[in-house]
């Protein structure tokens, strides 16, 4: 029997966003402002082939309920499981991420000096840009050396909205 995948769209402060995943983990998290919703539930059902995707909030209640608190700045630790397609590489950026504490920022050299690759800077950015649930893995928390923003999918304003949502203060 195929197993079933969720998706639900939620509204924050930045715009809509989707979540998909199972009762039991979480495979994307997205903003999709002005995104092709269905190309990126194509992507998620051509990675689990063999897999239902269909929307419904029950499955993912709990992630759901995470997010809403996080949005309305309750101080909200996104540590729910994850099942994350990636590289051996990406999955151990992935989890370096997850360890920035709320409120808390990191470098691209931080990161790469954490999983114990020196001189990984760019190739943890690249890791960052390949992030399929922005918010659950914090990669907005990471910045350039000196303290730039540096790049996020979602684009700079939202970086810093994020940042700043969570208590970081820039210049």
């Amino acid at each position: 029997m195929p197993k079933t995948i969720y998706h639900t769209q939620l509204n924050s402060p930045w715009g809509p966003v989707l979540l998909v995943g199972t009762g039991k983990a979480i495979y994307a998290c997205e903003f999709v402002d002005g995104k092709n919703v269905s190309n990126l539930l194509a992507r998620v059902q051509k990675q689990n082939c063999d897999s239902l995707v269909r929307e419904d909030l029950t499955p993912l209640a709990a992630a759901v309920d995470g997010l809403n608190r996080y949005f309305l700045g309750e101080p909200e630790v996104l540590d729910h499981p994850l099942d994350l397609l990636g590289t051996q590489f990406q999955n151990e950026v992935w989890s370096a991420l997850r360890k920035i504490p709320l409120g808390g920022v990191a470098t691209y050299g931080d990161i790469a000096a954490r999983i114990g690759r020196p001189g990984g800077a760019r190739a943890v950015g690249q890791a960052c840009g390949a992030n399929p649930a922005v918010l659950f893995v914090p990669c907005h928390r990471i910045v350039a050396a000196g303290g730039k923003l540096g790049g996020f999918a979602g684009g700079l304003a939202l970086k810093e909205a994020l940042l700043r949502h969570e208590g970081v203060n820039f210049r």
